[in-house]
């Protein structure tokens, strides 16, 4: 079994439980990409991994990023098919595991018996410390836990091929670079000031460290943003003037503070695009 998942911290917690079974033991592919956020249409020439490590680039201003491409899984379908060995993606209820699922599916779609899922949406799990929860992401589940998830593996129907197929395709032609998970499988498009409103309302009228309204506005938020997105907002609103700011906004959320627009005089001598 391949094991597909995004995010490197459920990864650990799935890598920990092969140790305490292994009938789950299998090749982990990690999913670093978050595609809740960014742009997911092709323009020009461009091929997807590149307008998606551009975006990536944008939010964090470093080139140390690592994406996983149209490529990779097409290469690991012909593995898979040529080894048969069948791949199975994670999935709980969040927006980043749902879009990536709408991502790979028409992938798979050639090769129906391939793909199967581990889906936890709506099912409970114990924490560390024995009570009952509803995880949103396979980085709350105990690697002991993981263990009750092999009753949950199924192989991906004709009629989801069919029915979720062209989720993917929708999200494309809606073209907005926020994705909000509603329940489900449903993923809503919605524009990129999304979150502003929130961002707003954790902020005050007195200049805050720009790091803590980003550690704020996560917290508060059941949509679970990235806080890379999050901080890119922020600078978004100091250039157009919808927030005042002071400090080196060249350099890192914790080196630069924000406030309420009012009496705020916006440093616009320090401000460059994210």
């Amino acid at each position: 079994m391949i094991h597909l998942i995004a995010g490197e911290e459920g990864a650990k917690n799935l890598e920990a439980a092969f140790e305490l079974d292994e009938n789950l033991k299998g090749e982990i592919i990690i999913l670093k990409d978050n595609l809740s956020t960014g742009p997911i249409v092709l323009e020009d020439e461009q091929n997807f991994n590149t307008i998606r490590t551009n975006y990536w680039r944008k939010l964090h201003r470093n080139d140390e990023l690592e994406m996983i491409d149209e490529n990779t899984i097409k290469l690991l379908i012909v593995r898979a098919v040529r080894e048969e060995e069948p791949i199975c993606f994670w999935m709980a209820p969040n927006s980043t595991d749902v879009t990536a699922y709408f991502w790979i599916l028409p992938y798979f779609k050639p090769h129906p018996e391939l793909l199967h899922t581990i889906n936890i949406i709506g099912l409970p799990f114990l924490n560390e410390k024995g009570q009952l929860f509803y995880p949103t992401h396979f980085s709350q589940i105990p690697a002991k836990e993981f263990l009750k998830t092999k009753r949950l593996l199924k192989e991906v129907t004709p009629a989801e091929y069919e029915t979720e197929g062209d989720e993917w395709q929708r999200l494309q032609q809606e073209n907005t670079w926020v994705r909000i998970y509603e329940g489900g499988k449903k993923i809503t498009s919605k524009n990129e000031s999304f979150f502003d409103t929130l961002i707003k309302s954790v902020t005050t009228t007195e200049f805050q460290k720009a790091s803590k309204i980003v550690h704020e506005a996560v917290k508060k938020n059941t949509h679970f943003p990235p806080p890379s997105f999050i901080e890119w907002r922020i600078r978004e609103m100091v250039l157009n003037n919808e927030m005042g700011s002071q400090g080196d906004m060249t350099k890192a959320s914790k080196d630069f503070e924000v406030k309420k627009v009012g009496d705020a005089i916006v440093n616009e001598e320090a401000i460059v695009e994210a």
